[in-house]
């Protein structure tokens, strides 16, 4: 608009109906109570180009009248704003020098006379001790001086970002008005002074706070709420120094704050809220619309940083407004709004409410703009007119609910890490209650065992007695059985016989005492013992028994060991129970095998009458020794079978021929070795 407005009236001086401008007539120095505005006595020029124009192609432009239209614009979506004004001031005394000062509000004002730059000042300015000493800065105010009989012209130059902070004014005061005024104006801003640093002092509060929540949890939703914080903290300190007049920072920084602040500051309480919901987890679409939101604030920032400091717009300036709106941030509270509605996370209605308070305290300085205020008070007007006070308090309410929700979080965070605490005390008392237990049934089942296993070696030692007692009781028996037929040779007068057969028992008589001093025996020196006994008694049965004994060539007779005359008295008891009922007599077949590597099988098989028709006969002698010598073996199988704690077996069995006539009967003895 202001661009349209100046074009207007260049075109009407170019058709040469020029507007003279009013020189300001002065005599002497002015006592004034109140410095009038001398807008109308100037002439107004507003830079169209990119590049800023020097002080000497300035005065070269086309001026116009500064009349009441082009001071009602306001607003300007171009990023910089570079306005010139020249005004004529003559001071007819011929003694008194005018000392006056031009008092108006802009980020960056030039005083240029006799083309020579005489001051400088502005809200953005430096503000050092030489040039105070020199009274060549004053905020908002700079100096003229008018000799006597002199007339100057001046040419005011004007520097803003977009959107000024005011309307542009003009206005002449004495050393009085202008102190009166500038009282006038710290009185009536008091509130407004108290209003913003008890918001200050909140966000710094509060990131004080967060930090120690930090140093105590370590939870990174509060480096993101302590960032927050910071970025709110020196956004209010900027404004408080631009509004106010502190001077608390060089220009640079109020760069910085002013152009990276404002994005960074609604990025970093996304990045919070999104942390504290999980938002990335639980909505990872509605996530992203954030991110990208995020992005074009990024963005945002760098054009605005790089514009505000360097001067560098890579698009129309006049569309400066267009990418810098604020458009992209009202889109990322709502939707961080929506999602905040939406979760189910107990601390939303915390980020809900101070998102909200957020959105509506923004947005109220635009309902309020055409609000009447003739009847508000100056310090009322000046709160309320000054729209950052509502963003400030929309922060700072947004950023004790934030606040409010890191520590609904710790709480719930304590409770959980309580309850864990009982659970995990629960459950340490039912693990000493079931290892209590558990070292109790040990105790007894160790004590158990304890008491098994001495009566396990009692029982041993019984068996071990047993076990010679049997061996004890085994070869008398024998020896009987072998005195027996000795003395049947005697009888007969068969000396040679007689001889040999002694022969024969001296041998077996000193197997059986070597024998009968171990538990166990080679299987070679038992096989001995055996052809020892058959041969003794095939003499006595006058060559009646033949034998043989067959032994698996994979079997080694020196290594497999047996309990001594195991054998024996089953080959006795087929000798006495099966053969000698023959007239023909018979014979008998030993086969030794090992069908396992620990199991040695030997089978004794004879051709007698077998049992049945043994069990006919009356013989007394034979029933004896039968019952005596096959009783003791079985009950040593047992007694081994228990103190080695193997599982040897006997099985007898009954042969048939053709006829299904008696054939004779088979022992089979399973012995693991």
């Amino acid at each position: 608009m202001q661009r349209t407005v100046s074009l207007f009236f260049l075109l009407m001086i170019c058709m040469g109906n020029i507007m003279a401008q009013d020189t300001i007539f002065l005599h002497g120095q002015p006592n004034w109570k109140k410095g009038p505005d001398i807008a109308d006595n100037c002439l107004f020029y507003e830079e169209v180009a990119d590049k800023a124009l020097s002080f000497e192609d300035a005065k070269k432009q086309p001026f116009i009248a500064y009349s009441k239209e082009l001071r009602k614009q306001k607003f300007s979506n171009r990023p910089l704003i570079i306005q010139w004004l020249t005004f004529i001031i003559r001071n007819t005394s011929a003694t008194d020098t005018i000392e006056l000062k031009i008092s108006t509000v802009h980020y960056f004002t030039r005083l240029y006379a006799n083309n020579t730059l005489l001051a400088r000042s502005g809200a953005y300015e430096s503000r050092d001790k030489q040039r105070i000493m020199n009274f060549a800065f004053d905020r908002g105010r700079l100096p003229i001086i008018v000799p006597p009989n002199t007339s100057i012209t001046y040419w005011f130059r004007t520097e803003d970002r977009q959107n000024q902070l005011v309307p542009p004014q003009m206005v002449l005061e004495t050393a009085f008005s202008g102190l009166s005024e500038e009282v006038k104006s710290v009185f009536g801003a008091r509130y407004l002074f108290l209003i913003m640093a008890a918001m200050v002092g909140c966000f710094l509060f509060i990131g004080i706070y967060a930090s120690y929540h930090y140093y105590l949890y370590r939870n990174p939703s509060f480096i993101w709420y302590i960032c927050y914080t910071i970025a709110s903290f020196f956004s209010g300190l900027h404004w408080m120094d631009i509004r106010l007049g502190m001077y608390m920072f060089p220009p640079l920084v109020h760069d910085i704050i002013f152009s990276i602040f404002l994005y960074l500051t609604p990025v970093l309480y996304s990045f919070f809220i999104g942390s504290m919901l999980q938002l990335p987890v639980h909505f990872k679409r509605g996530w992203g619309f954030v991110r990208i939101l995020i992005g074009v604030c990024i963005l945002q920032m760098i054009i605005e940083f790089t514009e505000v400091r360097f001067g560098w717009f890579p698009f129309n300036p006049d569309y400066y407004g267009v990418f810098l709106s604020v458009i992209p941030i009202i889109l990322l509270n709502i939707v961080l709004l929506i999602l905040a509605a939406k979760s189910k996370d107990p601390v939303k209605w915390f980020l809900f409410t101070g998102i909200l308070s957020l959105l509506i305290l923004w947005c109220l300085p635009v309902m309020n703009l055409y609000a009447p205020s003739a009847k508000m008070s100056t310090e009322l007007f000046l709160v309320i007119n000054f729209p950052v006070v509502f963003l400030l308090l929309g922060l700072t309410i947004e950023a004790i609910c934030f606040s409010f929700a890191l520590s609904y979080r710790s709480k719930l965070v304590l409770i959980e890490k309580n309850k864990m605490q009982e659970n995990y005390a629960l459950q340490l008392q039912e693990e000493l209650a079931a290892r209590t237990n558990q070292l109790k049934e040990q105790g007894e089942l160790a004590e158990a065992q304890k008491i098994r296993q001495v009566e396990t070696v009692f029982e041993q030692k019984i068996a071990e007695t047993e076990m010679t007692a049997l061996r004890a009781q085994m070869n008398p028996h024998f020896i009987f059985n072998c005195l027996n037929s000795i003395k049947l040779y005697t009888l007969e007068n068969d000396a040679a016989t007689a001889s040999e057969y002694l022969t024969m028992f001296s041998q077996l008589i000193r197997l059986v005492l070597e024998n009968s001093r171990s538990e166990k025996v080679t299987l070679q020196n038992e096989l001995e013992t055996l052809r020892l006994y058959i041969e003794l008694e095939a003499m006595r049965f006058k060559n009646k028994v033949q034998y043989r004994v067959n032994i698996s060539p994979d079997i080694d007779q020196q290594y497999i060991e047996i309990p001594p005359l195991l054998l024996q008295p089953y080959a006795e008891n087929a000798i006495w129970h099966g053969l000698m009922h023959r007239k023909e007599g018979g014979h008998i077949i030993i086969d030794v095998s090992l069908p396992d590597e620990h199991l040695l099988c030997v089978e004794i098989t004879d051709n007698g009458v077998g049992r049945e028709q043994a069990s006919l006969y009356k013989s007394k002698s034979a029933t004896r020794q039968k019952s005596f010598g096959l009783k003791m073996t079985s009950d040593r199988i047992n007694i081994i079978n228990q103190l080695y704690h193997i599982h040897a077996d006997i099985k007898i069995s009954d042969l048939k021929d053709n006829m299904n006539n008696a054939a004779g009967t088979k022992v089979i003895l399973r012995i693991p070795v």
